[in-house]
């Protein structure tokens, strides 16, 4: 098995105010715990930037500096390769897997291209992850030649996104795992705080897939 998880961290300098119960190094501390918890094969991030990046626990490296917002780390000792990047997205294969990390927009121009882009990666054996900001059926019309993990494993839809300041505010499933060739086993949304009392407006996703 393979273990992936997707997080978009919410960009640290948004919250600097020290006072806060959301001061962003409570909420790095939250998530460096999480993490050494469900012990991820894979972590695609979204607005992680320096200095948050310090909070990934030992034992992954990132596979990339190049890209300061959606970085990929993996497990030291997996075989990574094959690496590539844009403004949208992410991509490296990780035991022989295609994993593609995306943070895009809700733009239907931006998302149509995106979609391309991602399309234009898959290999046959695929995994594409992230903040997408758009719902399912969207990517769907746009073309997008993945299948929902959550609709193969009959996963209801949830409210991914966690608004800070409207947080009685809907907004539907927003972050997604799309596989093409890989068998996924099992999903799930993260929504215990590890100590904080939220770690992000997203709340994490993770993917356990065949390998």
């Amino acid at each position: 098995m393979i273990v992936i998880l997707s997080f978009n961290v919410r960009t640290w300098t948004r919250d600097t105010d020290r006072g806060s119960e959301v001061f962003w190094r409570t909420r790095m501390e939250a998530m460096e715990r999480m993490i050494e918890d469900v012990n991820p094969d894979v972590i695609c991030f979204q607005e992680m930037l320096f200095p948050a990046t310090r909070y990934v626990p030992d034992g992954y490296k990132r596979v990339s500096g190049l890209n300061v917002s959606h970085p990929i780390f993996v497990r030291k000792g997996l075989k990574v390769n094959a690496h590539s990047l844009s403004i949208y997205w992410e991509a490296c294969t990780v035991e022989g897997i295609r994993i593609i990390n995306v943070h895009s927009r809700w733009e239907k121009d931006v998302m149509t291209r995106v979609v391309g882009q991602v399309n234009a990666q898959l290999t046959g054996r695929d995994l594409a992850c992230g903040d997408w900001n758009v719902s399912l059926k969207p990517l769907k019309d746009a073309g997008l030649r993945m299948v929902s993990a959550r609709e193969i494993l009959n996963i209801p839809e949830e409210d991914t996104f966690a608004n800070f300041k409207r947080p009685t505010q809907s907004h539907g499933a927003i972050d997604h795992f799309f596989v093409n060739g890989v068998e996924p086993v099992s999903y799930r949304m993260i929504t215990d705080g590890y100590g904080c009392s939220k770690m992000s407006d997203h709340y994490p996703i993770l993917l356990e897939l065949k390998r």
